[in-house]
C-alpha cells in the first residue's frame, strides 16, 4: 500500500520523536532502550514494573517484524552495526535474522520502518488488525500519559506529555479541545484507541494528529 505524502510525514513524525533518540537518521536496538528509559524518567511510578516488561517484550516483537519486512526487501536493508559485529543469515520464517548481541546489533533505516508500516497499514481496518505488540503498546502508552492513574488524561496531563516528549504544541488548551470534542468526549483509553487509530490509517488531518501536539 502506497501512503499519501501526509501520511508519510506522520510515520516521520513517530520515527524522529518516539524512536530515533540519538537522530543519527536510523533506530537501533539502544533507541529502544532509551524509549523505556524516558518514559521512567517522565511517568512518576504510573507504569508498574509489569508494564515496563510487556513494553519491553513489545518492543522486541516490532523489533523482529521490523528487521524481517526490512531484510525481505532489499531496497530497504537492515544494517549490520559494526560495534557488535551483526551477521545476517537467511530465515526461511521471518525473511532474515540478525546474529549478534541477542539480536540487536543492527540499524534500520526509515525506509525500512515507512515499508513496514506500508504492509500493516494495507490491511489494517481497526485496531484489532494491528499488530499484537502493537495493540498491547497502546494502553502502556495510555497509562504513561495518565500519570495520576485515574483512567482519564486532563488538560495538565497532556500538557506534561507535550512538554516531556518536546513536541512543537503552540496551542496546548486548543489541541486538548480537539481531543475532547470540546468537552462532549472524555479522553480515556477508548479515546486513546480511537486516537491513535487514527493517527496511523488517516488519510488527511483529523483528530489524530492531537496525539503530534497538532491540530488538524
Amino acid at each position: 500500500m502506497e501512503l499519501n505524502t501526509f501520511q508519510k510525514q506522520k510515520i516521520k513524525f513517530t520515527f524522529d520523536f518516539f524512536l530515533d533518540y540519538n537522530k543519527d537518521g536510523a533506530i537501533q536496538w539502544d533507541d529502544f532502550q532509551e524509549m523505556i528509559k524516558r518514559y521512567k524518567d517522565v511517568n512518576k511510578g504510573s507504569l508498574s514494573d509489569a508494564d515496563y516488561k510487556l513494553m519491553l517484550a513489545s518492543l522486541e516483537d516490532e523489533w523482529k517484524d521490523l528487521k524481517a519486512l526490512a531484510h525481505a526487501n532489499e531496497d530497504h536493508p537492515v544494517y549490520a552495526n559494526e560495534d557488535h559485529g551483526a551477521r545476517v543469515y537467511a530465515n526461511e520464517d521471518h525473511g532474515a535474522r540478525v546474529h549478534a548481541n541477542e539480536d540487536h546489533g543492527a540499524s534500520v533505516s526509515f525506509d525500512a520502518y515507512l515499508a513496514m508500516w506500508e504492509k500493516t497499514l494495507a490491511t489494517c481496518k481497526s485496531v484489532s488488525d494491528l499488530p499484537t505488540w502493537c495493540q498491547k503498546m497502546i494502553p502502556i502508552l495510555f497509562k504513561g500519559m495518565d500519570v495520576s492513574g485515574d483512567g482519564i488524561v486532563d488538560l495538565e496531563e497532556f500538557g506534561n506529555y507535550c512538554k516531556n516528549f518536546q513536541l512543537d504544541c503552540e496551542d496546548v488548551p486548543a489541541v486538548y479541545d480537539v481531543i475532547t470534542d470540546g468537552g462532549k468526549v472524555t479522553f480515556d483509553m477508548n479515546r486513546y484507541k480511537e486516537l491513535y487509530f487514527r493517527l496511523l490509517t488517516s488519510p488527511s488531518a483529523d483528530a489524530g494528529n492531537a496525539l503530534m501536539g497538532k491540530k488538524p
